[in-house]
């Protein structure tokens, strides 16, 4: 069941991937929630903590591998489409929440203000920097494992730079992403598409 506390949070993400911190008031929240600014302040005792608490749930705690998908598979292959659906499922469950009013972000797309959060996280969440970086290299550790164990176990040439092939495939990621959020969002059969050309790749 939606508690108050979900709803402040939804409303602010959405206005918060909409618009820069500074701009967003506790205001703007009370008017789309409907309740008083003591009803947020219940939960949330100053728009920074409502900012980091969103920034946690929807951003830190989203991407989390061990929320995303599934790092047990013990071939790269295997890893390769439980990332691609991992993130299906994540991105979904970001454009369903950023399309609940649209009256929030007119003329924006959800995949843009996503991305837009991420930048707000650099310069408003206390210690963002270093642990957006953390998160990153997070993702980094789990393709340079799965890489070289497949090498290791002759799935893919033995010979494979292990530290260049976890780039290519962070940074396909990475980018693709950031491209299609101008337009409808990510294309995650592209993805698997260009994933896949990667691992052709490795095996030769």
């Amino acid at each position: 069941m939606k508690t108050n506390r979900d709803e402040i949070m939804q409303s602010a993400l959405q206005l918060f991937m909409s618009m820069n911190y500074e701009k967003v008031s506790l205001q703007m929240i009370t008017r789309k929630v409907g309740i008083t600014k003591t009803g947020i302040f219940n939960y949330f005792p100053t728009k920074l903590d409502l900012f980091v608490a969103v920034a946690d749930k929807y951003l830190f705690n989203a991407q989390n591998p061990r929320n995303k998908f599934d790092t047990s598979d013990a071939t790269l292959s295997g890893f390769i489409e439980k990332y691609v659906e991992g993130v299906k499922r994540t991105m979904a469950e970001i454009v369903r929440l950023g399309n609940v009013d649209r009256k929030a972000m007119p003329g924006k797309s959800p995949n843009a203000g996503y991305f837009h959060l991420f930048h707000q996280v650099l310069f408003y969440y206390p210690g963002g920097k270093e642990k957006l970086h953390g998160m990153m290299a997070n993702e980094y550790d789990i393709w340079r494992e799965k890489i070289s164990r497949a090498a290791d176990a002759g799935e893919i040439n033995p010979d494979t730079d292990v530290e260049e092939a976890a780039a290519l495939f962070r940074q396909v990621f990475v980018g693709l992403s950031y491209e299609k959020s101008f337009y409808d969002g990510l294309d995650t059969e592209q993805l698997r598409k260009r994933f896949q050309h990667i691992y052709s790749l490795l095996k030769r």
